[in-house]
């Protein structure tokens, strides 16, 4: 499993083009990726501040996701200010997801997936592992 919460800062003026682009996110998402499990976009409290909730059945999944034609079809750049992209751990039954890991690439990976799982490597934490079930 790989899930993973995204802190999103947008940069002023841009919350209706950024919430435009996320609904389409979420509609590909979900009707071309069947390794995704979750994938929601959500407002924060504080003004051009939104969270993405990504759940994949793999890393792989999610290495997959991020370099799909669509997610890179996206000026973010434009729109992003800061992101900050958290792995996070279920809490044993209190969330039903399972443990958030990585793994090896299979030698036929693509260059395109090669970058990516260089770039968004699994930080599993290491004060985790004692609470894990």
């Amino acid at each position: 499993m790989a899930t993973l919460l995204c802190h999103i800062e947008i940069n002023p003026g841009m919350e209706a083009e950024f919430e435009a682009v996320t609904r389409e996110m979420y509609r590909r998402t979900h009707a071309e990726e069947p390794n995704c499990i979750r994938y929601e976009y959500y407002r924060g409290a504080r003004p051009n501040f939104y969270y993405c909730l990504l759940s994949f059945t793999d890393w792989h999944a999610f290495l997959q996701h991020q370099v799909s034609d669509y997610h890179e079809g996206f000026d973010f750049a434009s729109m992003i200010k800061t992101l900050d992209m958290e792995w996070v751990d279920p809490v044993g039954d209190a969330a039903p997801m399972g443990a958030t890991g990585s793994g090896n690439l299979p030698g036929s990976a693509s260059e395109a997936i090669k970058a990516a799982a260089a770039s968004y490597p699994v930080a599993v934490q290491a004060w985790w592992q004692a609470h894990r079930q």
